[in-house]
Formats: C-alpha cells, structure tokens, sequence
C-alpha cells in the first residue's frame, strides 16, 4: 500500500524525532529518512529498521515511509524499544 515518504523533522508515535539521511533527495526542501536513519528523542533512541517501500532506493538504502518501523532504547531507562513513524512534511509525496 503507497504511504506518504518520511523526511527530516518527521516525528515517531512516541514523538522522538526523525533526521533524514539523504541530503541530495530533498522533499519539500528536507532530506529524505531512509533505513538506518536517526531516530531521537525521549522515548526512542535508536534507528529506522524497516520500511515497507522496499523498491524505492536512495543513496543504496530502502526509502522511510510513515509505517517504517524504528528500533532502539529508551535514553532514560535503557530499555530497548520499537515505534512506528508517524508525521512527516512530506504528506503529499507517496511512494
């Protein structure tokens, strides 16, 4: 199913933020997230691990759309953690 592509300042379900990691693919003047990009904030620190727009590839690596999968732990407790992307900018832009 098409999603809306995350980007930089995309925010996760637990609101810890998304950096995008492909500086020359830009939406809406922002870096495109891919897998491996940072998640941070204060319940998730860790990186994107999956994504579901597996056949769009940028910089070598599966684009992030809202739905990819974030994994890390919680900065405060050091408890691993999964979230999900959920706000983006690039809302219009579906892959």
């Amino acid at each position: 199913m098409p999603t809306p592509i995350m980007v930089t300042t995309g925010t996760s379900v637990t609101g810890d933020l998304i950096t995008g990691t492909a500086p020359t693919f830009l939406v809406k003047g922002l870096p495109v997230a891919t897998i491996t990009s940072p998640v941070s904030g204060a319940a998730c620190t860790g990186v994107i691990a999956g994504s579901t727009a597996v056949n769009k590839i940028v910089h070598g690596l599966p684009m992030a759309n809202i739905t990819s999968m974030a994994s890390g732990v919680n900065p405060a407790t050091g408890v691993p953690v999964t979230t999900s992307a959920m706000v983006t900018a690039g809302i219009t832009y579906i892959c």
